[in-house]
């Protein structure tokens, strides 16, 4: 199992609402295990998990 971490800018006031949406989310083969708002360049960090480096991309 590969994790990484994806930083996002989000729009102002969504922040909130998309640490709710993004976290246990699934995508393709990964899923979204945890969502930090963070301040500075960018408003959010998530931790991705998936099966392999190639799978991060989808």
């Amino acid at each position: 199992m590969i994790q990484a971490f994806v930083f996002i800018e989000a729009e102002p006031g969504r922040v909130q609402d998309l640490v709710k949406e993004l976290a246990g989310m699934e995508l393709a083969s990964s899923v979204i295990k945890q969502v930090y708002a963070l301040t500075g360049r960018w408003d959010l960090m998530a931790l991705i998990e998936s099966p392999d480096i190639p799978s991060l991309g989808d």
